[in-house]
């Protein structure tokens, strides 16, 4: 199950990110109410924390292992965003104990490409991050991608049961994020895309695609 244990820090910067990344969307009533809910709403964050903690592997020694990473990053957006604001860059910094938090959601966007593109001091950065910039521009793009993997994948139609182990897991009602992509759900029938189909038309010797 989902740890008891997770320190509201994290939980606050992990709620920032995904807020960030799919903000919800009043503007899109007019699309349907569905249309409207965002990240937060679908407690993404929570799905970010459990795959940061259960599903990420470091080699340590020999072997890979799985490592909780969910506080170490939290460490490692919270020092970008202190780098962000002592260069001058955020446009808006309010207040707030959790740094990446207290900003801009635009700003909270230019941190992570600060981080991406390793425009931050290395050593200042929280261990396993510090001083490995190739795990750093690889966990930023991990957190871009999976944040929008579990608003628009099933993890959120858990319900009571995504923080469980996957093979406890059960589908409580029809996943939001299929019904914002117009993905119809899952279907023995669908066939897998095997390209264009392509017109050959020969004339003279020679051969023309239309």
């Amino acid at each position: 199950m989902y740890p008891t244990t997770v320190d509201s820090y994290t939980y606050v910067t992990f709620r920032a990110l995904v807020d960030a990344i799919v903000p919800a969307t009043p503007a899109l009533a007019v699309f349907g109410a569905d249309q409207t809910i965002g990240a937060v709403q679908l407690t993404v964050h929570e799905y970010m924390i459990w795959e940061m903690n259960n599903s990420l592997t470091l080699v340590l020694g020999y072997y890979p292992e799985v490592i909780p990473l969910a506080a170490p990053t939290a460490g490692l957006m919270n020092a970008g965003a202190i780098q962000l604001v002592a260069s001058g860059q955020a446009k808006y910094a309010g207040p707030n104990s959790v740094p990446f938090a207290s900003l801009s959601p635009e700003d909270r966007i230019r941190t992570l490409a600060l981080l991406e593109n390793l425009h931050v001091d290395l050593g200042t950065l929280p261990p396993p991050y510090r001083n490995d910039g190739g795990l750093v521009k690889f966990v930023v793009d991990f957190l871009n991608r999976q944040t929008m993997f579990g608003n628009y994948s099933e993890w959120p139609a858990y319900g009571t049961t995504r923080l469980a182990t996957p093979t406890e897991r059960k589908l409580e009602y029809f996943p939001i994020g299929w019904k914002q992509a117009g993905y119809p759900g899952v279907s023995k029938g669908y066939r897998a895309f095997r390209g264009n189909v392509l017109t050959i038309v020969r004339e003279g010797g020679e051969s023309f695609i239309v």
